[in-house]
Parts: structure tokens; C-alpha cells; sequence
């Protein structure tokens, strides 16, 4: 792992196990603990955020926000929770958050629509940096001309949401609440050969971000997370891989699954 720049230290030997299904106490039907719960996800329109809010689901979610660009993607999602559970309130805006009013405006509705409370908001929305016209991911700064809007979209985008939706947390008051910030381990990344340095750069930004959250909001009982998933199959990272034998190859990837994250979700 040294060669794609990611320290010793980066986690694989964390645990003497590692899973890649969620069973017994990580399956969300087992988990009884978010009944009756206020939870909101951005960038739930494909990918993880659209899995994160099935979850929600699954663990007995009274109420589920969602958002992403794209209308559509929210139809589907919101059909497939109320097969789960056809009682659950669901919440469905388009919202960017490249546009704080947009992020505002979901505020607002939400804040409206479940008379204030709000338990958890999953901070998902994220990209990667445009591939270059040959396919590949651009390498090193240069190359890559996506920067700014990483960075705007997964740095700034959570931050965002972060400023408009940490005091419906603080002010509902039902116990501890929390924010979630979908981050990866390639924030401990030096190597943009195998994930582009814009990601990298606003991951690590991100970090270090909810670290402040925690420092300057647990004393009003906001919990602040800063969550790496694991290595996340999306329609984005299925193109990754353009020769047979290199890193995102399908059987390479697997051996990165306790590594690296790279998500497309907005």
C-alpha cells in the first residue's frame, strides 16, 4: 500500500477481522437503536447515500430526508422505502450542494415538515475528479483540472450543510444528536496515481473539519463523525480500471477494500 501512498498505519490491521457484508450487529435490521429517529442524507440519489438511507430504513427510521440532484433518482429511492417500511415519513428535495440556497431551502422544509427535530444528518454528497478525454484519472495537480469543484462540492458542500443543518441538531434537543461526514482513508493518501489529488486533498480538509465540530459542539451533545466506508462499488468506480492487472482491475480492487473509498453520489 506504500506504493499508492497510503501509510503502514492505514488501517487494514485495525481489526483482527474484517467484514465485507454487514451481519449481526452491523445489519441494519438488527439495530433497534434509530427507532423513531429524524434522519436526513444528502447525495442519497445513487451509490452509498442511496444505501445509507435504505439502512435508515431498515433500522426503523420514523422519518427520512433525502436530496440529490436529480429528481428522479429521489423517485426511485423514495418507492423503495416505502416498500421497507410504508409507514416512514419521507422528506424528497432536489438540492446541489455547489448552491447554499438550496441547502437552506432543505433546512427550511425540513425543519417544517418534522416540527423541528432532527437526529442525524449524513453529510454523503461527493465526487471525484472528471476523467481526462484518453479515460484515465487525471494525475497530479496539473492534470487535473476538476480541483476546484472537488473541493467545492466535498470540503466546502459538507461544510454547508454543516452550518445550516448543525443547529436543527443542537436545537432539537432528544437526546444526543449527530452529524456524519462520509470521508475516506485516501485522505492518508500521498499518491494521486491511484486516487486523484483533488479527492485526497478535500477528505483530509474534511477531517479535520468534524474534528473541530467535536471539539466546539460535543458540550451541547452533538456527536460529530467523520465515517470511511470501505471500498464502495459505484457506477462511477466501475470505469476506474482500464487494463486488466492495474489497480482498480475488479480482482485488485477486493484486495483494497479495506483502503479506499471513492464515492459519486450527489
Amino acid at each position: 500500500m506504500e506504493a499508492l501512498g497510503l501509510p503502514s498505519k492505514n488501517g487494514n490491521d485495525f481489526t483482527s477481522k474484517i467484514h465485507h457484508t454487514a451481519e449481526g450487529p452491523t445489519d441494519p435490521r438488527s439495530n433497534h437503536s434509530i427507532q423513531h429517529k429524524i434522519v436526513c442524507v444528502t447525495g442519497a440519489g445513487k451509490g452509498l447515500g442511496y444505501h445509507i438511507a435504505i439502512a435508515y430504513a431498515h433500522a426503523g427510521a420514523t422519518g427520512l430526508i433525502i436530496s440529490s440532484r436529480t429528481k428522479s433518482d429521489l423517485d426511485a429511492l423514495s418507492a423503495e422505502l416505502k416498500t421497507i417500511n410504508p409507514h416512514i415519513e419521507i422528506l424528497s428535495q432536489v438540492c446541489d450542494t455547489l448552491k447554499e440556497t438550496d441547502i437552506i431551502e432543505l433546512a427550511k422544509a425540513t425543519k417544517e415538515r418534522f416540527g423541528g427535530r432532527l437526529d442525524v444528518c449524513v453529510a454523503n454528497a461527493g465526487i471525484i475528479s472528471k476523467y481526462l478525454p484518453d479515460g484515465s484519472l487525471p494525475v497530479g495537480l496539473v492534470a487535473d483540472m476538476d480541483f476546484e469543484r472537488v473541493i467545492d462540492i466535498n470540503f466546502l458542500g459538507t461544510m454547508r450543510v454543516a452550518r445550516h443543518f448543525v443547529p436543527l441538531l443542537l436545537e432539537s434537543k432528544q437526546g444526543a444528536q449527530a452529524f456524519v461526514a462520509i470521508t475516506s482513508v485516501a485522505a492518508h493518501g500521498f499518491s494521486s496515481s491511484f486516487v486523484p489529488v483533488a479527492y485526497n486533498v478535500s477528505k483530509i480538509a474534511l477531517n479535520r473539519m468534524v474534528e473541530h465540530m467535536h471539539h466546539d459542539y460535543h458540550k451541547d451533545g452533538l456527536l460529530s463523525y467523520a465515517v470511511h466506508p470501505g471500498a464502495v462499488l459505484t457506477p462511477q468506480t466501475q470505469a476506474h480500471s482500464l487494463s486488466k492487472g492495474d489497480a482498480w482491475d475488479s480482482g485488485e480492487s477486493r484486495a483494497m477494500e479495506a483502503h479506499i473509498a471513492m464515492i459519486d453520489n450527489v
